[in-house]
């Protein structure tokens, strides 16, 4: 049988009271587990199920729990508490819920997507080719990030009756933010945007340089094709794949990457004896992710189904396991409210292509956010599988 399970907010799960969420979650929905935002970006959502103010705002990111900050001994970047747990610990009062019904607690941890880190910490952040600094992402290379992680997971592993770790952004990010009023008057195109959100930081010019690989000729062509572009506005035609393979040093660059994202996969499995699930959200050039090789480190890897199409969800599976990922180490994530689903039938056929596929699970998002019928979407949709 699938494991099921639902993305949700401390502050949704903990607004009226944990425990009877986590109740009504694993009695009336039939849930297995419930994966919770310790780490989160910033955001501002509309909370439907809340009466009365109904908008969260935060405009920092921040961990959603009580951290031991002995754990952070090792690394100058010390966890940033959201003031919702200035004065009470809700990861606490869920764990406590979930040891009582039988719940599987997980933790979503959004890992180095994290605008206040970056900021604040601006030598561990990643840096364009022209030195600008990625105030929304750390860098996957620097050793203080990576002893940050590791102490992160096992704060939480220890502390907290977290049974998962869910790792989201372990990985090396793109160039957009996604937070801010972006004004972009020459789109790039896959090649551009690859260009600009490869990084240049120190930690990634030390690694350069110890794989062989002139790191100062690598950001000068990278520069000289950017600035090209900005002067004349035109995309560069040729795949992004074409354009790496044209070009040797570029490509061992690349490899550098997806090889320091593997490592770090590993650091983070062995660091605590939780299972660890690893959403695949990028790709190899961007994000540095061999899907093939991180399936093989990690207990689960995540993907987002969020589609109303059956087939196209089918579909995205099968991709998968061409790419050596086999579907009984998939966790497919759904979106059970509009767009991806319109009506409860749409949930349920998209939750039967899943099944259909024999993966390993399905994560339906999120508590907070669908109104209170669509938990019973989601009950009639595990119902049968």
């Amino acid at each position: 049988m699938p494991s099921t399970s639902m993305w949700a907010y401390t502050w949704d799960l903990c607004y009226a009271s944990a425990d009877d969420a986590i109740g009504h979650l694993k009695n009336h929905v039939g849930l297995q587990a419930i994966s919770v935002a310790t780490s989160y970006h910033t955001y501002e959502m509309l909370c439907a199920q809340r009466k009365g103010s109904k908008f969260v705002l935060a405009s920092e990111s921040a961990v959603y729990f009580r951290p031991h900050m002995a754990f952070y001994d090792d690394t100058p970047i010390k966890p940033h508490l959201s003031p919702m747990v200035q004065d009470t610990d809700p990861l606490k009062q869920i764990g406590d819920a979930c040891l009582k019904y039988g719940l599987t607690l997980a933790s979503w941890t959004v890992c180095l997507h994290n605008s206040y880190l970056a900021t604040n910490y601006p030598d561990h952040a990643q840096v364009s080719a022209f030195g600008d600094v990625m105030k929304h992402v750390l860098c996957a290379s620097s050793p203080a990030v990576q002893a940050y992680m590791v102490a992160l997971a096992r704060d939480l592993t220890t502390n907290y009756p977290v049974q998962i770790m869910e790792l989201e952004s372990l990985n090396f990010q793109g160039h957009m933010q996604g937070h801010y009023h972006e004004k972009v008057g020459i789109p790039p195109g896959p090649v551009e945007s690859c260009l600009f959100s490869l990084c240049f930081c120190e930690h990634c010019k030390k690694q350069t340089k110890e794989r062989g690989l002139d790191f100062d000729r690598l950001r000068n062509t990278v520069q000289a094709k950017l600035d090209l572009f900005c002067e004349v506005g035109v995309q560069d035609d040729q795949s992004l794949e074409g354009y790496v393979a044209s070009n040797a040093e570029m490509e061992a660059f690349i490899d550098l990457r997806a090889d320091t994202v593997t490592s770090f996969t590993r650091k983070m499995v062995e660091s605590v004896d939780v299972p660890i699930y690893y959403y695949l959200m990028g790709d190899y050039y961007v994000g540095g992710m061999r899907y093939k090789e991180i399936a093989e480190i990690v207990d689960r890897v995540v993907i987002l189904g969020y589609t109303p199409s059956p087939d196209q969800l089918r579909n995205r599976i099968v991709q998968l396991k061409e790419d050596g990922v086999p579907p009984e180490k998939v966790v497919v994530g759904l979106q059970a409210y509009p767009p991806a689903s319109p009506d409860e039938a749409t949930l349920i056929r998209t939750t039967q292509a899943a099944a259909e596929q024999h993966v390993a699970g399905y994560c339906y998002y999120n508590y907070g956010i669908m109104p209170k019928k669509n938990l019973v979407w989601v009950g009639k949709a595990i119902g049968g599988w």
